[in-house]
């Protein structure tokens, strides 16, 4: 349908932010040898090498992408397994083979649709318009041409299409949709009682020599790792010092000479009524025919009271999307809509009710409601802008003056990062136990104190002749230097260090064990005799409502036949304690269609998943993918996305 349609759009522009502007992208690369270009190729995809060069700078893209999407909180060391390698080497293969498919398909998304997609794209919009600026500073922190960029928008919004059309397939039959909805929905009635190792804890007696005993049993549990603290500075556009600031004039000359970036495009508001015809009949000329007779007829009708469109499409539209609302399509751009819906939009006047006009879906009826006449944003408006434009052109233009010198600085004053902080205003950061592991991807500082980073910090002029590390770029237009501020070598933590934590241990596994056996003599007595005395208030409990009841004890309350009810269960939950469940009835709530469609639309997903996986191994064999290095041959999954 025609809002489909434009959901369709805006789906393509969402893969383009989050999947397709920062992905892999295949560059020529350099120092093949001349008899034998495939000579040291790790594997080959219809008939083409894939080179160590382009898989280690796919790595680095993948890493990067990864670091954008976690925020930057990413350890690198991750990455260098065999099982990433090969999963990362499948990925390259699985793009080479869907640009094979493409290839030999001929598929290809026009030059001016791509156009289309960077101009709607909301990661180029300012203030709901697109914004050159953003779009060049894009193109620019990425070193990309615009023709270049565009070039692989349109090469990846194919690949994109024809992973999609793979994943339109996919179907979940709809008794298997009543069974996960029948798991997941029925309810039982329970009531709880609880035994918790806290009233234990009195009858529980740990020695010291039991505490000795278990520490010299688990000595390598509670190995410490070699740990360093650490201070470091970070140089980038962000940290360098303003040194100057534009004058009004300065401002206003700016504008004058880049008026073109703000200008904005007449946008119009429209609502359209779509009279699609009958697929079920079999003459598809009379089936058209009957369409367009029907388009005429409401034609004239809101064209007699216009009051009715809103009703009329409610009523009549055979575009689920918009028909609630009236037929409303919000404002759009010129080029947005299907040619000929564009031109009848964009050829008519305010308030004109035109049509029918025939496009691909149908025969449509169309109110433009409002028209948004192209204008140039006024100075005072766009003031902010330019000032953070300039000031950003600034900070870049600093940033690249200085950093050669910061990088001679940290390395030829290396005994010290202060004269460094003092010249160029930085900030002097301090971290406490790193290790060779690296930082956890939540903490604050993972995008700074990189594998290369922590390298250089362990490597001998740090460790041995405390030597600042070397500047090192961990992202683009950011460099890092660090030194060691105290060295802890590797060790088991003393006996006196981790007694405390070991009685603790020690004393909560004897309660847990008191309170299961307390609790299965329990049982066993309610088994024998019913008595409800002690448990708790009834709760209404399903795997997807569990009420703050932990899943073994969901699993435990679902797992009793329901033929068997009234029943009493017991398990042991996280915490230690044992839990006694009375489960007194089993119900399967009417069907809600809006869970049973929430339910298909996961089990959709997690079928189109499987699907794709399978399609491009089917890729991957028709193309006669070869892996030529046994280092790589890990069969890992294969994951796109």
């Amino acid at each position: 349908m025609f809002q489909s349609f434009r959901n369709q759009k805006r789906w393509l522009m969402l893969i383009a932010m989050i999947l397709i502007i920062p992905a892999f992208v295949f560059i020529g690369i350099n120092g093949y040898s001349r008899l034998n270009p495939d000579a040291n190729a790790i594997a080959k995809v219809d008939g083409k090498g894939i080179q160590p060069e382009e898989f280690d700078y796919q790595k680095r893209e993948y890493i990067e992408r990864m670091r954008q999407q976690e925020g930057g909180a990413v350890d690198p060391s991750i990455f260098e397994t065999q099982e990433a390698n090969a999963a990362i080497l499948q990925n390259i293969a699985t793009r080479r083979a869907l640009q094979a498919q493409m290839a030999h398909h001929y598929m290809n998304v026009s030059e001016a649709d791509a156009i289309n997609v960077i101009k709607n794209a909301d990661a180029f919009k300012k203030d709901g318009q697109f914004s050159p600026e953003l779009y060049e500073n894009y193109l620019a922190a990425r070193g990309k041409s615009d023709q270049q960029f565009v070039y692989e928008l349109r090469r990846d919004l194919v690949q994109d299409m024809l992973v999609n059309s793979v994943a339109q397939t996919t179907f979940v039959p709809k008794k298997t949709v009543a069974l996960l909805n029948d798991i997941l929905r029925e309810t039982r009635v329970v009531r709880t009682m609880s035994f918790d190792p806290s009233s234990y804890m009195k009858d529980v007696k740990v020695s010291e020599e039991q505490i000795k005993k278990y520490y010299d049993e688990h000595k390598d549990d509670y190995r410490a790792p070699e740990s360093l603290n650490i201070q470091f500075v970070v140089m980038s556009p962000e940290t360098v010092k303003m040194t100057a600031e534009p004058s009004e004039q300065e401002l206003k000359d700016f504008y004058e000479q880049n008026r073109k970036k703000y200008e904005v495009e007449e946008s119009r508001r429209a609502a359209h009524i779509l009279i699609a015809p009958d697929a079920n009949e079999a003459d598809k000329a009379k089936a058209d025919q009957d369409a367009k007779a029907k388009a005429e007829k409401i034609l004239a009708e809101v064209k007699a009271d216009p009051s009715k469109f809103a009703q009329l499409a409610k009523e009549n539209s055979a575009d689920p999307g918009t028909a609630e609302s009236g037929g409303d399509l919000d404002f759009f751009t010129q080029g947005q809509m299907v040619p000929e819906f564009d031109k009848a939009v964009f050829g008519a006047k305010k308030d004109e009710i035109v049509g029918p006009v025939k496009t691909e879906f149908g025969y449509h009826i169309i109110h433009v409601t409002d028209i948004n006449p192209a204008h140039v944003r006024p100075f005072e408006e766009v003031r902010s802008e330019i000032l953070k434009f300039w000031q950003d052109q600034h900070r870049q233009s600093m940033f690249a003056e200085n950093a050669d010198g910061f990088t001679n600085m940290v390395y030829e004053q290396s005994d010290s990062l202060d004269p460094a902080v003092e010249k160029y205003g930085l900030t002097l950061h301090t971290l406490d136990g790193l290790t060779q592991s690296g930082l956890p991807k939540t903490s604050p500082d993972a995008q700074y104190i990189t594998k290369r980073v922590i390298e250089d910090l362990f490597s001998p002029d740090c460790l041995q002749e405390k030597r600042n590390t070397q500047a090192v770029e961990v992202a683009a237009n950011t460099l890092v230097s660090a030194r060691i501020v105290k060295h802890t070598p590797a060790h088991i933590k003393s006996f006196d260090e981790v007694k405390g934590e070991i009685k603790d241990q020690l004393e909560l596994e004897q309660a847990s064990a008191l309170a299961k056996k307390a609790g299965e003599a329990k049982l066993a007595e309610l088994k024998a005799k019913k008595d409800l005395e002690g448990f708790g208030h009834e709760l209404t409990v399903s795997r997807i409502n569990p009420q703050s009841q932990s899943m073994p004890l969901i699993q435990a309350e679902m797992a009793v036949p329901a033929k068997s009810l009234p029943a009493f269960t017991g398990t042991t939950v996280p915490d230690g304690a044992y839990v006694i469940s009375y489960v007194e009835s089993s119900k399967m709530p009417a069907a809600d269609d809006s869970q049973v469609d929430e339910i298909r639309g996961e089990a959709l997903t997690s079928q189109s998943r499987v699907d794709e996986a399978s399609f491009y191994e089917g890729l991957k064999k028709l193309y006669k993918m070869e892996i030529l290095k046994k280092e790589y041959e890990y069969q890992a999954p294969t994951v796109m996305k």
